[in-house]
């Protein structure tokens, strides 16, 4: 490093995060999220009203996530010239109109149609918000400030669907929907108005990307792969924790809920170490992180019968899973380079969903041979996943390097 560059590092380590932005951009996240699983808190609720059975209204999350991996990256490829303060804020507007029309829908049908347009919608948002906020801090604050973008979808799952669950209780399940359309709809006026422009640069919007010409592409490809089987394996046991919690480990119904609220609770510590790490340890944070995964499933999966090790292991699994996605998306933009980086935020969207559609399918097979059955298989998923990651970490080393 020359002297000349000394005073610019040492300028970007001083830089203040830019809270408000940040925090704006964490609430979208969080609003998107929220709405990406909401049928699953409404279902006796809209199951009735809409004349469907719970089977199909799960499709409005299955469906979601099939919408995501087909259009998120052509969509983004074709948006890339614009400013993406307004590609974001586009996104959520025509998320506000989604699920509006969601609000309005007098049929499962329609409904469908309606949870399209807002995945189309979501799967842009996704895609850009991640480049949109790193453009936001300087390098050696990526971390951190991903970590509080990201913890609006952690705080989703915490806070979020419980809400709109209470709400669509109280009020029906339009209401629901109603709410998030407008909330969501303020928050795109906000990041219009009171959010720097961030326009790609001349080279990136002008050449398209060719195969082999980006040494990037290999060690992204690499973090995806594991992507795919990270979704696949929280997904796998997640989706059927009810069923293991109350007949392999043995727990009253009336605890799933406090056991899943710590979960939650602790993707939240998770997330926070995330922030604290990313910057530091980024290597060392992200690989421990997946070994917890394995830690905290093979435990699951072994010792159902010991109530403290299950919760134990519960809390490592949501600290994990919280710190998980902050700590992927640092890297993965660290690694990426300007012409990828967007490419690579779109794709690390298309394989989470692609686990997403993989894992509930998976398990709902094993679950039926034994309730402890995802939790094996998740930790064998996990454990192919970290070695894809520590791979990548190898091929990526040069770029991961640079601080």
């Amino acid at each position: 490093m020359s002297t000349d560059t000394l005073p610019i590092v040492a300028a970007e380590t001083r830089a203040r995060l830019p809270i408000g932005p940040l925090l704006l951009l964490s609430f979208a996240v969080f609003l998107t999220v929220t709405v990406e699983t909401l049928p699953a808190g409404l279902l006796t609720e809209m199951s009735g009203d809409l004349r469907a059975s719970a089977d199909e209204i799960g499709m409005l999350i299955s469906v979601w996530a099939l919408t995501v991996i087909v259009t998120s990256i052509p969509l983004t490829r074709l948006l890339r010239r614009l400013d993406r303060r307004l590609v974001v804020a586009g996104a959520l507007a025509v998320f506000a109109a989604a699920n509006l029309a969601t609000a309005l829908s007098p049929t499962l049908s329609v409904a469908l149609g309606t949870r399209v347009a807002a995945a189309v919608a979501h799967g842009v948002f996704w895609a850009v918000v991640i480049v949109y906020a790193t453009s936001l801090l300087p390098r050696t604050h990526w971390g951190r400030g991903l970590a509080i973008v990201t913890a609006g979808g952690t705080a989703a799952s915490v806070v979020g669907l419980p809400l709109g669950t209470a709400l669509a209780q109280a009020t029906g399940w339009r209401w629901a929907f109603v709410v998030a359309a407008v909330a969501a709809l303020l928050a795109a006026v906000a990041i219009v108005l009171v959010m720097p422009r961030a326009d790609a640069t001349a080279s990136v919007a002008a050449e398209p990307l060719a195969p082999g010409r980006d040494r990037s592409l290999v060690p992204l490809l690499v973090f995806g792969a594991a992507a795919v089987l990270i979704a696949t394996g929280q997904f796998t046991s997640f989706t059927y924790i009810r069923p293991y919690l109350e007949v392999a480990a043995g727990f009253d119904p009336a605890w799933a809920a406090p056991l899943l609220f710590a979960y939650g609770a602790a993707g939240l510590v998770g997330v926070a170490l995330a922030g604290i790490l990313a910057d530091r340890m980024p290597r060392a944070a992200l690989t421990v992180t997946v070994a917890l995964f394995v830690v905290a499933f093979a435990a699951l999966a072994v010792l159902p019968a010991h109530p403290v090790v299950v919760v134990a292991a519960l809390a490592v699994w949501g600290a994990a899973m919280g710190a998980l996605f902050p700590l992927l998306q640092s890297t993965l933009m660290r690694v990426a380079t300007e012409r990828t980086r967007m490419l690579a935020s779109a794709g690390i969207v298309v394989f989470f969903n692609a686990g997403i559609t993989i894992g509930p399918w998976l398990g709902g097979r094993l679950v039926a041979v034994s309730p402890a059955g995802p939790l094996a298989a998740s930790a064998g998923l996990l454990l192919a996943a970290g070695a894809l990651i520590v791979v990548g970490l190898v091929l990526a080393r040069d770029a991961l390097a640079k601080r």
